[in-house]
């Protein structure tokens, strides 16, 4: 039974619970990003609309709309709109998305080093194997950037995207060790899933993927294997296209400067080597200069020391356990080079590379960081195993200890508030979500941010016109008027590349810079309307690159499922 795969994967599924046992009760809690449920609940009225793909939102943007999900990654949202339409409250979603979070990505990190142990190691003992991809996972997971994630800036995106970080990793080391046809499509699926959950994420974990791929077919001299796992990725960026291609032709058509400017200067929020290795200090607060700088930034202390460990293990072992030693030893160097991209030292890179400004955070290449030192962290049970398999035993119990006792009164909130979907989505709270990050993603026609809610109805600059019915949709607003003398209307809608304005079903020509009785132009869409009883309707369409990345995604989709239903053939065959 303690040599069954099952029985460990239950066990790291139990050793998981407290990190995140606090979320299960009635209510919510504070967190720094306090647009998970908003964003959550913009998704479901999507849903309700069929408006799939989902890329804008009607409420946010003080309610004037808004292109939220075709610049922000909406694959974990979607996820919570499928369980609020399964009942489930909107906070309850968000809630479950955190608990989910902790659960896959501690899973996906002992199926991988489970899997990379079990290829790799010449013995192929339980000890040696199952008993280090066990402590990576625990490493992984109780590490003061996973609370930080959740309990301090509820950065559910980002927190979601260490799910996929060992999933690749896993994918390409099957794809290279065994050539099987199912891991071109997990491969596929996973860069997918990682470039919809968070694009800085992607761009930042790229490399390390691409150098696991380059090291091991390098040390394995399977070159023939690099066909598939290009057509692995061409295929997951493909399957995310609907999204990707949008964020990066059409990205001047919003804001987006206020993503590098202010607070989010990345030169502010370098961290110090006392910060990263030593301090233990769990704060709520903020980094940068002129904040509290109360904000845990840290490599975790434990596993940075049981990688060092690794490291000048994988010397001694470098005859006897080759490949294992010479990944680890790459990977400590580039883990390095990861830690240093995050202290002030690194700002001529950064300077030099204006891209990784959109980062905001040099302290965002922790998730690289600790996705490596759990790997590294790793391979210490591993070598220790095969010096003395008792000494290994020992060695993980004392290290998880170690971690509990510094690390897990960290996993739980500042504060909870017993408040329902009701309480979220009204009053106080609704009217802060309405306004937060209003600037994020701002068409580009508004000047400024509205200093005010939308109306319910549109506006008549001139004219006379009265409006008998009116609706707000996800995408598109749609309305009877009885105009009694030639009228200007003006939208309750920011314009934006895509939008349409029909007038009895016939498109009519619309503007966004009449702003008469605005203290600035907020860019709405404004059009004539003749004298008469009148159906009008604007609504978001896909603008050609939209609908080539849809086309692309589709038939990306169709590969895969046919790839797919051919490996169920053969596997039908075959038994």
């Amino acid at each position: 039974m303690l040599r069954s795969y099952k029985f460990w994967i239950f066990l790291t599924l139990i050793f998981t619970i407290p990190t995140f046992y606090q979320l299960i009760r009635p209510g919510f809690f504070f967190m720094q990003d306090d647009l998970q449920a908003m964003r959550v609940y913009q998704m479901f009225r999507c849903f309700q609309d069929f408006q799939i793909p989902c890329r804008w939102v009607p409420d946010m943007g003080y309610q004037y709309g808004y292109p939220q999900f075709l610049y922000y990654p909406p694959s974990v949202y979607y996820l919570g709109a499928l369980l609020h339409l399964l009942g489930i409250q909107i906070i309850d979603s968000v809630k479950i998305l955190f608990i989910l979070g902790y659960i896959f990505s501690t899973l996906a990190m002992f199926i991988f080093l489970k899997a990379f142990f079990d290829g790799e190691a010449k013995e192929k003992k339980f000890v040696s194997t199952t008993l280090p991809a066990f402590f990576g996972a625990m490493l992984y997971t109780y590490i003061p950037y996973k609370a930080l994630e959740v309990y301090v800036r509820g950065a559910l995106n980002e927190f979601w995207s260490l799910v996929f970080f060992p999933l690749i990793f896993w994918a390409i080391y099957q794809l290279i060790n065994k050539k099987k046809l199912k891991y071109i499509i997990f491969l596929a699926l996973s860069v997918a899933s990682l470039m919809l959950t968070h694009n800085l994420m992607t761009l930042i974990f790229a490399p390390l993927a691409v150098f696991w791929c380059l090291a091991l077919l390098i040390l394995k001299k399977s070159w023939e294997v690099f066909p598939k796992i290009f057509l692995g990725g061409v295929l997951g960026i493909g399957l995310a296209a609907f999204f990707t291609l949008p964020v990066i032709f059409e990205a001047r058509y919003a804001h987006l400067e206020t993503l590098v400017g202010g607070y989010f200067d990345y030169r502010q929020h370098f961290v110090s080597l006392s910060r990263l290795f030593i301090s233990n200090n769990f704060g709520y607060g903020s980094s940068g200069f002129g904040q509290d700088n109360n904000l845990t930034l840290s490599t975790g202390q434990i596993q940075w020391v049981v990688a060092l460990i690794g490291l000048v293990l994988s010397f001694v072992f470098l005859k006897k356990q080759r490949n294992i030693a010479i990944l680890i030893i790459l990977f400590s160097i580039l883990e390095l080079g990861v830690l240093f991209l995050i202290h002030q030292k690194s700002s001529f890179i950064w300077e030099k590379l204006p891209i990784l400004a959109y980062l905001q955070f040099p302290w965002r290449f922790l998730t690289n960081s600790i996705f490596l030192l759990s790997f590294l962290g790793s391979a210490t049970a591993f070598f220790i195993s095969k010096i003395n398999t008792s000494l290994a035993k020992i060695f993980v119990i004392f290290v998880l200890l170690g971690i509990s006792i510094l690390h897990i009164q960290f996993f739980q909130p500042k504060e909870w508030f017993g408040i329902s979907d009701k309480d979220k989505f009204s009053g106080p709270f609704w009217e802060k979500q309405l306004t937060i990050s209003i600037f994020d993603y701002l068409p580009i026609y508004a000047k400024l941010p509205p200093n005010h809610k939308a109306p319910d109805l549109p506006e008549v600059l001139d004219g006379k016109a009265e409006f008998i019915a009116y609706k707000k949709g996800s995408n598109y607003q749609k309305g009877d008027i009885e105009v009694k003398e030639n009228a200007t209307i003006r939208l309750p809608l920011f314009d934006f590349p895509g939008m349409e304005v029909t007038v009895d079903r016939k498109k009519v020509k619309f503007w966004h810079d009449d702003c008469r009785e605005q203290e600035y132009c907020f860019g709405l869409i404004t059009f004539n309307i003749e004298k008469g009883r009148h159906e009008i309707e604007a609504k978001l369409f896909d603008t050609p690159v939209r609908s080539i990345s849809n086309i692309i995604s589709l038939v990306s989709t169709l590969i895969v499922i046919g790839l797919s239903f051919k490996l169920l053939r053969n596997e039908k065959h075959s038994t």
